[in-house]
């Protein structure tokens, strides 16, 4: 039985005062507010998933030796932040051109909302 795993993680005082506030003033749930919030501040409509993909690996390769202090201060395995930074970068490289036949939504559907 494969069965779903959550992880906890500690977030600083200000970044989670930040989610409740937004949560509570959208009445949304503290998932959507965090997704909301981590959303560039500069774009003027949600990312795509390549978007956000490729937003999401410039982000970390920004940040990659503060992401790697915090796993060795856990006990983790800091190599895992190259590992997730060199797979959305093949993921980058792997996905394909746009094509002029654009998005099949009948076989991929519409996704998740935003």
């Amino acid at each position: 039985m494969n069965k779903a795993r959550t992880q906890l993680i500690r977030l600083p005082g200000d970044v989670a005062q930040a989610i409740r506030r937004r949560a509570a003033a959208a009445d949304l749930t503290l998932a959507e507010a965090a997704r909301q919030l981590m959303q560039p501040r500069d774009m003027k409509h949600h990312l795509g998933l390549i978007e956000h993909v490729s937003w999401l690996h410039g982000r970390m390769a920004r940040t990659k030796a503060e992401l790697e202090r915090v796993l060795r201060e856990e006990g983790r395995d800091s190599g895992a932040v190259t590992q997730a930074i060199d797979a959305l970068g093949r993921l980058l490289d792997e996905w394909p051109d746009d094509t002029d036949e654009g998005y099949d939504f009948t076989a991929f559907g519409m996704g998740q909302p935003q």
